[in-house]
């Protein structure tokens, strides 16, 4: 096996001298598939520059339908194809293609030619360990970062042990999708919208992964003290009481799985099969939302953008901080919204903001946002005019 594998990196390094790159050939590829920044720069490249070439490289190639179907919701133009990553075909286009964009790695082991460039979008600013700051031993090999601020600059940079001049300061492509409010949360499930109807998105991030990188940090037992039957029949009453509705969306990695929990009626466990199933990303249904609640999902710091009400919802901090980390020394004071501690908290916490009508946190989450990000607006137009000035 191993006398194979330097074959075959030899027979790679070789093959380097007989293929010329595409300096308009863009190779695109995400985990989950077709989603996340490398989408939403993908949209703006194929809206807005006719004459590059899109790639997108597909880890699940019988989903190719299905992606199309989602690519369609964004675009009426027909200037990409799909291919599966893990082939002749796949490989080929990643040897060809000028510009490397990702959020989790491409084809690591692979050298690249001098004049490719490897971007790496990652999935969001972090507030928990992350890469070299985590002692990761698999960081994903990239070129250029971004960031949203000078802060997350220097986070970025440290991460993944890249230059800080090439960690481009030019926000997320994934939140251009944030004010579009093209989608919401209702059109997944094909259920009805009441008006006036209160809305809620939890995010809880995972405590014990199956995928991805595998491990398992903070308390997974304390999750039961807001998913366990009990805890959640009593919010649900709540809720019914309130004319509210919570949708709560599982990560990726999630140990946990939406067919364990039971069926309610204001509450609605969602995953990514739902976005894909209907053709909808994420960010493109957050614009529709009245509230967020996460724990330590870095989403709230995008969430920030739209100056909504935001929920901080856990009962492990102290576990979580000790096995996990963070890249904050005291994440709670950049955590702009209630920390909640248990569902009558968060009860209490629901009461004030929608039937008092209470929010306390505006001025805190202006002074967060202005710290977390440099720019508001046209984040992938602003890494496409970087991406096409490097090496330029």
């Amino acid at each position: 096996m191993m006398i194979l594998k330097r074959m075959i990196s030899l027979i790679l390094k070789i093959s380097r001298f007989f293929i010329r790159t595409d300096s308009k050939s863009v190779v695109y590829h995400s985990f989950p598939d077709v989603s996340d920044n490398s989408f939403a720069l993908f949209i703006h490249i194929i809206n807005h520059h006719p004459n590059y070439k899109n790639i997108w490289l597909l880890d699940d190639y019988s989903k190719k339908l299905q992606y199309k179907k989602l690519v369609s919701n964004f675009t009426t133009s027909l200037n990409y194809i799909l291919i599966k990553k893990n082939s002749i075909r796949g490989l080929w286009c990643f040897f060809k293609s000028k510009y490397l964009v990702h959020t989790h790695g491409l084809f690591n082991k692979i050298i690249l030619d001098s004049n490719q460039v490897n971007i790496n979008l990652w999935h969001g600013m972090p507030l928990k360990k992350i890469g070299h700051l985590d002692n990761n031993k698999i960081v994903p090999k990239s070129d250029y970062l971004i960031a949203t601020s000078e802060i997350f600059k220097i986070i970025m940079s440290n991460a993944f042990n890249i230059d800080i001049n090439k960690v481009f300061l030019t926000g997320q492509p994934r939140n251009d999708f944030l004010f579009e409010r093209k989608f919401n949360l209702y059109d997944l499930l094909n259920i009805p919208q009441i008006k006036n109807k209160n809305t809620i998105l939890w995010m809880p991030t995972y405590r014990k992964s199956e995928i991805g990188d595998i491990r398992s940090d903070g308390r997974t037992d304390k999750m039961k003290d807001f998913f366990g039957n009990e805890s959640l029949y009593k919010l649900n009453k709540y809720l019914s009481k309130i004319e509210t509705t919570c949708f709560v969306k599982l990560h990726p990695m999630d140990y946990m799985d939406i067919n364990n929990f039971e069926g309610y009626s204001n509450i609605y466990f969602i995953n990514e099969s739902h976005f894909i199933q209907k053709s909808i990303t994420l960010y493109s249904v957050l614009g529709s939302i009245d509230l967020l609640l996460t724990d330590f999902s870095s989403i709230y710091i995008d969430y920030l953008l739209l100056d909504k009400p935001i929920g901080f919802v856990f009962s492990d901090f102290k576990e979580y901080f000790d096995s996990r980390g963070f890249v904050f020394d005291k994440p709670l004071d950049i955590m702009p919204g209630e920390i909640i501690n248990s569902v009558e908290e968060l009860q209490l916490f629901l009461n004030k903001l929608f039937i008092e009508k209470q929010d306390y946190y505006i001025e805190e989450r202006k002074s967060v946002k202005e710290k977390f990000h440099e720019n508001t607006s046209d984040f992938s137009k602003r890494v496409f005019n970087k991406l096409i000035q490097v090496n330029a």
